[in-house]
């Protein structure tokens, strides 16, 4: 062992919601047996690219190196585990496509308080507020529409639906229309929770990166256990960080699989290794499928030098679940942005040569789009769970999900042919058995009853003393998915550790 030193806490994952927790329990939180600053240990395995100057856009070169920035095209080169769900950096990858953001639902409130947890809006309201705040959210200007975008709008609020913005974390956008399908915003967007670092850092976070927690250590006590530190290497070292205090923040895949390595997860699947059991590490899977429906008009829906971030608008169909728990979207996924013109010649719509297809070729990146369907499945169905060895998804069929799928494609061509759309794809799945399970969450969530829960509404794991998962496999469900929800847990789930661990007279 090349290094041991001792630490209050240590934190495992410098991604979305582990760099917001690190900074707030940093300058909120003391050592309440001593009133001191807390020792806490952030460690990354990914790099820390960014240590210029932290300011947004610009056209800084060291924001555009930053990981979310990178081209589809070029992820082959970024450091990433496990494919495709994730990369390894400093400041985690969440808010990339589009930057879409969103702040919770009522619906989301009441799932997660059916759990037994009291999330309540009231209660989470500060932490909410911190996370707009630090990102800069907001809904778009009216003149960011572009003219698909208001059609679509105009055309769904005349068939009698609520149509909504999304939220965006943008300052000084100047709406160039590539932000979107790989072209995530290399000027402006704050594209991660890097911005938090500095409070971290002023306030004596040690930033480990380049350094892969290998597991958490837990040793047996009694029915449970009790948290002792993790072992991680760093160099070709092996070394351990040593604190009474874990948090766990690798999100939704990369929580359940370390757990499962420290020990700790279902007794089936982990056999002679399991010093604590909980069957629900790396079970009850939650996510969207999705799918889009391609459109071309006779006329241009999108401006060829300007355009916006994709998805700013979207309408909700809840159906027979009137709590949102059946929740279906349909959004404005490209009639927004620009389409790169080398896919567009392998359009469904394209003509095969000559001069039909140049004269298509000129129109189609202003006059194609597409409207996605998404969906959530209801909590009483079927979840998924993660391959704890692996990281890989596994998402089972569900004949509901095919019903509402179907139902939001047919709610899309009927809206689309009232928008006056000259061709309408016929390319949409008849079963999505086995592909949803996108912007996952649930892998560790939090509950009363520790039959279906990994944690308690404060975070602290039913079994495990001093142990904690802060990031998005901590929230049960989501009617929408986004970076945000993992941003607005490190928020909140910092502020419940403080009071819980870090203030004085707490435990």
């Amino acid at each position: 062992m090349a290094e041991v030193k001792n630490y209050d806490l240590v934190i495992v994952g410098a991604g979305m919601a582990g760099i917001i927790a690190a900074a707030r329990i940093a300058e909120k939180g003391i050592n309440p047996r001593t009133g001191d600053r807390l020792r806490i240990a952030l460690i990354e395995a990914g790099p820390h690219i960014y240590t210029g100057k932290f300011r947004s856009g610009y056209g800084d070169p060291v924001h555009r190196r930053l990981a979310p920035q990178v081209l589809w095209e070029e992820f082959a080169n970024v450091p990433k585990w496990p494919w495709p769900f994730g990369l390894k950096v400093v400041g985690g990858c969440s808010v990339h496509w589009g930057a879409h953001c969103h702040v919770p639902f009522d619906e989301d409130y009441e799932n997660w308080c059916a759990l037994g947890n009291d999330w309540t809006r009231e209660n989470m309201k500060e932490a909410v507020e911190d996370v707009v705040e630090m990102f800069n959210l907001r809904a778009d200007p009216e003149e960011a529409y572009t003219p698909g975008e208001k059609l679509f709008r105009e055309t769904a609020q005349s068939m009698g639906y609520k149509v909504q913005p999304v939220l965006s974390p943008r300052k000084n956008c100047i709406y160039c229309g590539f932000h979107n399908e790989g072209h995530a915003c290399k000027y402006d967007a704050k594209s991660n929770s890097v911005w938090y670092l500095p409070i971290a850092l002023e306030n004596g976070v040690e930033l480990i990166h380049d350094a892969e927690v290998k597991k958490v250590i837990i040793e047996k006590a009694g029915a449970g256990g009790v948290v002792k530190g993790v072992v991680y290497q760093k160099n070709g070292e092996t070394n351990e960080a040593r604190a009474e205090n874990v948090m766990v923040a690798c999100g939704s895949w990369g929580t359940p699989v370390l757990l499962a390595k420290s020990g700790y997860g279902p007794k089936d699947e982990l056999g002679a290794a399991l010093i604590v059991e909980n069957a629900n590490v790396g079970h009850n899977l939650d996510g969207d499928t999705s799918s889009k429906v391609s459109v071309m008009f006779s006329q241009p829906i999108k401006e060829a030098g300007r355009g916006t971030n994709g998805s700013i608008c979207f309408l909700v169909h809840d159906g027979n679940y009137k709590d949102g728990t059946g929740t279906l979207r349909i959004s404005t996924a490209e009639m927004s942005y620009i389409n790169y013109p080398h896919i567009m010649a392998m359009s469904e719509f394209a003509p095969a040569f000559g001069k039909a297809h140049t004269d298509f070729m000129r129109r189609v990146t202003t006059q194609h789009g597409a409207i996605t369907v998404l969906f959530n499945r209801p909590p009483t169905h079927i979840k998924g769970r993660v391959d704890l060895k692996t990281g890989a998804h596994i998402y089972p069929g569900d004949p509901y999900i095919d019903k509402r799928m179907q139902e939001g494609k047919e709610i899309t061509i009927e809206l689309l042919k009232k928008m006056g759309a000259e061709k309408i794809s016929n390319r949409f799945p008849a079963t999505f058995k086995g592909r949803g399970g996108g912007h996952t969450n649930g892998t560790c969530r939090a509950g009363s009853d520790r039959a279906n829960s990994v944690i308690n509404q404060n975070f602290e794991s039913h079994e495990v003393k001093g142990l904690f998962v802060v990031d998005a496999s901590s929230y049960p469900r989501a009617s929408i998915n986004s970076g945000s929800f993992a941003a607005i847990m490190g928020a909140f789930g910092a502020r419940r550790i403080v009071a819980n661990h870090f203030s004085r007279g707490a435990s």
